[in-house]
């Protein structure tokens, strides 16, 4: 199958009001007031409708990342190919589809049991999008909104569920030490893109799932200010800073890492790696970054 991009994130929280500080007054995401309401925010970035979902409930926590497909065609065909490779899936009932704003659409979970969501035709909304915080815009046009980072304790396993079922495509396979001890383990991670030219839109982190569900997500904007004005307003309003500034070797990406209300992290980055595939070759690399990158985990 041809999964095109990342089209939105699920998010359950206990607090919507944090999350919704968050979100405008840090991200610079802007409230679809049309969609939400007491138990759901509904935040936009671009055109589309939204791509942060969050809902109250009795946890803070990742539930799914939602995955665009081109048509109907398209998704009739992913649906066979996940029948013949023995996977599960449901189909969306008529809330989830007006819920995803959406044509039509499956859950699934990956041999990790990370939430994923499959569908076609999502809706733009008639208001123009205006970010709270003045930002320009957020690169996402033919891209997705960003990409996302899983917990997968046999990676292997569960890379070859993302490269020989839903046809992702190798970018990077990253293993270094943790630490500078000579007996530190290693950390292992795979990149992988999908039919756009960002780096990677899924990466795999071999490790237990965390409390939180997920490792991070990114948004990216355009131009390097929007990166360094939202530092400060991170740190302005007492968000912890899981990264410092620093730049990936393997996508590019100038960013920085904070934990969000949910407790996985976002990543806000610019210059992110649009990948011409047609000339491309897997990279291995062996460090993280060129520069920066320290990270801090929270407190408690």
């Amino acid at each position: 199958m041809k999964i095109q991009s990342l089209s939105y994130v699920l998010i359950e929280t206990t607090d919507l009001q944090e999350w919704a500080n968050y979100a405008q007054n840090v991200v610079g995401l802007m409230k679809n007031e049309s969609l939400s309401d007491e138990n759901n925010l509904y935040l936009r970035m671009d055109e589309k409708s939204f791509r942060f979902h969050i809902s109250t409930g009795e946890a803070k926590r990742y539930v799914a990342a939602g995955f665009d497909l081109n048509d109907q065609e398209s998704f009739e065909q992913a649906k066979i190919e996940l029948s013949e490779a023995n996977v599960s899936f449901k189909n969306f009932t008529d809330e989830m589809t007006q819920a995803r704003q959406v044509t039509d659409g499956i859950s699934l979970q990956d041999p990790a049991g990370n939430a994923l969501e499959i569908s076609y035709g999502a809706l733009d909304d008639k208001e123009p999008f205006l970010s709270p915080q003045d930002i320009k815009g957020f690169i996402t046009k033919g891209l997705g909104f960003g990409h996302v980072v899983f917990a997968a304790p046999d990676l292997e396993v569960a890379h070859s569920f993302y490269i020989n079922v839903l046809g992702f495509g190798d970018s990077d396979y990253m293993n270094f030490p943790m630490g500078p001890a000579p007996d530190a383990p290693e950390v292992k991670l795979n990149f992988m893109h999908c039919n756009n030219p960002r780096h990677h839109t899924v990466a795999l982190y071999e490790s237990p799932i965390p409390p939180s569900g997920l490792i991070h997500t990114m948004v990216e904007v355009n131009d390097i200010d929007e990166v360094g004005r939202g530092l400060d307003r991170a740190m302005q309003n007492n968000v912890h800073i899981s990264s410092s500034l620093g730049r990936h070797s393997n996508d590019m990406m100038v960013s920085f890492y904070m934990q969000t209300p949910s407790g996985f992290d976002l990543e806000f980055g610019y210059d992110g790696w649009q990948v011409d595939w047609s000339t491309f070759t897997k990279q291995e690399s062996k460090m993280p970054s060129f520069w920066g990158h320290a990270f801090s985990p929270p407190e408690n």
